[in-house]
């Protein structure tokens, strides 16, 4: 109830009738406005306006909507939200959220806000006070070190982070791409004044590792269907943070003093390299050839100990394989070949690894047996990991549902759990699928001999879907059914920058001796 009042306050700076309405449907009954508000409150909403919603917006939200999309204040998050896919008092949470995450909110556009980067506000005083050459210094001072990162007073746990653009005469409109979760994937930069300076600035944990690009001149929100927003990428490609060092397949990335550490992704001196070939297989099941990258061990040929078996989505990792080049050289894994199964194509992809029965035969009944007999694998399904992240991360989950036999160790890097095959949709996502399906699946059957290991990002909550409630949702199930399970939650996004690490804690989890 304190975040409902504090809500109320907030909104009602900007939008006092919106303010009223989203309080009145996240109550769901005027009644408790006496019991829990204020008497400031109390004075300000009376319970004549608090109108109970039941499964619709009440009028004075409506009017509310209205009136903010016409000025032109929240209409880009507004715009991209399903009214008849949202219940009335997510949309009031959401549109109260959506007015109060804006991190600029001085009246006066041509100057950051209070709340805004402690530089930036000396900046911006220098140039009202005629001094244009600090822009010079400011920008001689930026390279190299975006964003900027600054500590807050009285709060030790958290960073202020702002990430700059600089523009130039044709730059008319400049959005962020991750960072916080939003409403919408594109967020807004400002423009200090006159200058081609343009800025957005977030509060993160120190713990947030993540990525983020910048779009230029693109639109103001993005569709939620993912093909749309595949098409809109490729028209106007995302770019990376040229003031940031660090970059990642294409993305800028932050790293805040907190972060997990991350010691097994770089090749350590004197550990020797596995083995990578490539092959291909020609499946019946699948009618198709695939192609596979195949790992195995520095020691494969001296050693003639039989080794663990996984099954990874998405096809080989140069990360990956340094990682186990050194998991192995320090004695935390067991011998073990990785079999990465890599994708003809996006729409294969997403056919194949959306919970497919005929993708997951084929690993089953021919790629499984067919390694064992090439390689010197365990045949058990105690030594047999199925692992992936994102989509794959889902597959990983199915394979174990689905073949148990064969599988008995699962790996799942946020997991994109919201979704499942052949059910009506709640969302504009992805035509014809939903949530819940697999955790439902596992309710359902008798437990099964598997060992999980499961994770997702406090990021990964992006509107309308949350692969880190689903996440949750699932590791509640596997916990309330009794299956072994590792379970961990890192302060970061959906992307490779965080799962690249955590990738060593998964397979010290799953090869651990029991």
């Amino acid at each position: 109830m304190v975040l409902s009042s504090w809500l109320y306050h907030n909104v009602k700076r900007r939008t006092p009738e919106l303010a009223t309405g989203a309080f009145a449907i996240l109550l769901q009954s005027p009644g408790l406005v006496a019991a829990v508000a204020g008497p400031r409150m109390r004075r300000e909403v009376s319970t004549e306006r608090l109108e109970p919603c039941e499964g619709k917006l009440s009028r004075t939200v409506l009017r509310a909507l209205g009136r903010a999309t016409a000025s032109g204040l929240p209409g880009a998050a507004l715009r991209t939200m399903s009214i008849r896919h949202l219940h009335a008092g997510r949309i009031a949470f959401i549109v109260a959220l959506a007015l109060t995450a804006n991190t600029s909110i001085a009246e006066n556009l041509n100057e950051p806000d209070r709340e805004a980067s402690p530089r930036l506000l000396r900046l911006a005083r220098e140039l009202q006070a005629g001094e244009r050459q600090a822009l010079g210094s400011f920008w001689k001072e930026l390279d190299g070190k975006g964003p900027l990162v600054e500590s807050m007073v009285g709060n030790p746990r958290h960073r202020r982070v702002t990430f700059i653009w600089r523009g130039s005469n044709e730059t008319a409109r400049v959005s962020m791409i991750r960072g916080l979760p939003g409403p919408n994937l594109l967020k807004p930069l400002r423009r200090l004044a006159d200058t081609d300076l343009w800025y957005r600035t977030e509060v993160h944990s120190t713990e947030a590792r993540f990525q983020y690009v910048f779009q230029i001149n693109g639109p103001e929100t993005l569709p939620m269907e993912m093909p749309a927003i595949m098409q809109a990428m490729q028209q106007n490609p995302p770019r990376p943070d040229p003031f940031n060092p660090n970059q990642y397949a294409g993305s800028s990335y932050v790293e805040l003093p907190d972060a997990p550490p991350q010691p097994w992704i770089k090749k350590q001196s004197g550990v020797p390299s596995g083995r990578t070939a490539e092959e291909k297989f020609k499946s019946q099941t699948l009618k198709a050839e695939r192609s596979l990258s195949i790992y195995t061990p520095s020691s494969y040929e001296q050693d003639p100990s039989r080794c663990w078996l996984m099954i990874a989505f998405d096809g080989g990792s140069i990360v990956r394989d340094v990682t186990l080049d050194n998991l192995l050289a320090a004695g935390r894994i067991p011998p073990l070949v990785v079999v990465g199964v890599k994708n003809i194509s996006s729409q294969t992809r997403q056919r194949d690894l959306d919970c497919s029965d005929e993708f997951a035969t084929f690993l089953a009944d021919e790629l499984v047996p067919w390694v064992r007999k090439t390689y010197r694998v365990y045949d058990d399904p105690t030594h047999t990991i199925v692992g992936g992240s994102s989509l794959g991360g889902k597959m990983a989950v199915y394979c174990g549902l689905k073949h148990s036999e064969v599988f008995g160790k699962v790996l799942s890097q946020s997991g994109t759990f919201l979704t499942a095959p052949r059910q009506e949709s709640p969302t504009p996502l992805w035509e014809g699928e939903a949530p819940g399906l697999l955790a439902v699946e596992f309710a359902r059957s008798p437990r099964l001999p598997l060992q999980f290991y499961l994770e997702a990002g406090r990021y990964e909550t992006t509107l309308p879907f949350s692969p880190l409630l689903e996440t949750r949702r699932l590791r509640d199930v596997l916990e309330a059914k009794g299956y072994r399970m590792s379970y961990s939650e890192f302060v970061g996004d959906h992307n490779e920058v965080c799962w690249r690490g955590s990738f060593a804690d998964a397979m010290m989890a799953l090869t651990a001796r029991q």
